[in-house]
């Protein structure tokens, strides 16, 4: 009896859980859209500095989820004065986006033509509406028009992101490459000042032709130690008076000394 009490109870307490979903769906269902589902819209008129309660707008006047058309809206014509401002403010899903009021015929001639209605969506959600207005110009005296022509155009959110996307890449590319010239032109130019430091020559194009620093004249004799240096390109001078000194005075000492006797014989 126990095990049967207990079964019973799971079977009851199944049941609720499957109620629970199937409601919870339902509810999910509710809040959200498929496509060609009617959006909920209200529409209400300002003349004559009143303005008429909300009234809802037929579903072959509305917009229809995710589907693009094209419809003549009708609202109330009490034979208002052609001289009247004419305006009509829009709600749509519930009143979770309404429009501004928007001035159908500014009593002067010029009358709304065409409404767009843009809407923003993406899954089963709107997310942003806007309005466009096209207006025309007509005789002031001709009186006002009992209906306007709304085109509801629907947006993809997803399509938005991806020409945002397209449009981040293409500014990120143009900014890389950019960038990329002009780390490459410092990067030479760091070179180039590197090279003239190490080697003048590439600073200064007369630097080009080989130059001879210094060289040097030796003594023809002493040959065995290498010569003597009598002269050289940096001092252009001759050999110092010191030495010149002592030349003369060997060179005397030579003259003076005696020949040989056998010599002579």
């Amino acid at each position: 009896s126990r095990s049967s009490t207990f079964l019973s109870c799971m079977a009851m307490e199944h049941r609720r859980g499957l109620l629970l979903v199937t409601l919870l769906g339902v509810v999910g269902r509710a809040h959200g859209f498929f496509r060609g589902d009617p959006v909920q819209t209200f529409k209400r008129m300002q003349f004559q500095g009143k303005r008429t309660m909300w009234s809802d707008v037929l579903v072959g006047q509305g917009p229809l989820y995710a589907v693009d058309r094209s419809v003549e809206l009708n609202y109330p014509y009490n034979d208002i004065a052609a001289s009247d401002t004419l305006k009509m403010q829009l709600a749509y899903d519930h009143e979770k986006f309404s429009s501004e009021w928007i001035t159908i015929s500014d009593g002067t001639g010029n009358r709304l033509d065409v409404l767009t209605v843009e809407l923003i969506y993406s899954g089963n959600e709107i997310h942003e509406i806007h309005h466009k207005f096209k207006y025309k110009h007509v005789e002031p005296h001709e009186p006002h028009p009992d209906r306007i022509t709304v085109e509801y155009h629907w947006i993809s959110e997803a399509d938005t992101d991806t020409r945002m996307g397209l449009d981040f890449l293409f500014a990120a590319g143009c900014c890389i490459t950019v960038l990329v010239v002009f780390v490459t032109s410092s990067d030479n130019g760091d070179l180039s000042a590197k090279r003239a430091i190490v080697v003048p020559e590439y600073d200064n194009p007369e630097a080009r032709k080989p130059k001879i620093k210094k060289f040097l004249l030796f003594d023809k004799e002493s040959e065995a130690t290498g010569g003597r240096v009598i002269a050289d390109n940096d001092t252009e001078s001759a050999v110092s008076s010191v030495e010149e000194d002592g030349l003369r005075a060997r060179k005397a000492a030579d003259e003076t000394r005696p020949s040989d006797p056998k010599k002579g014989e």
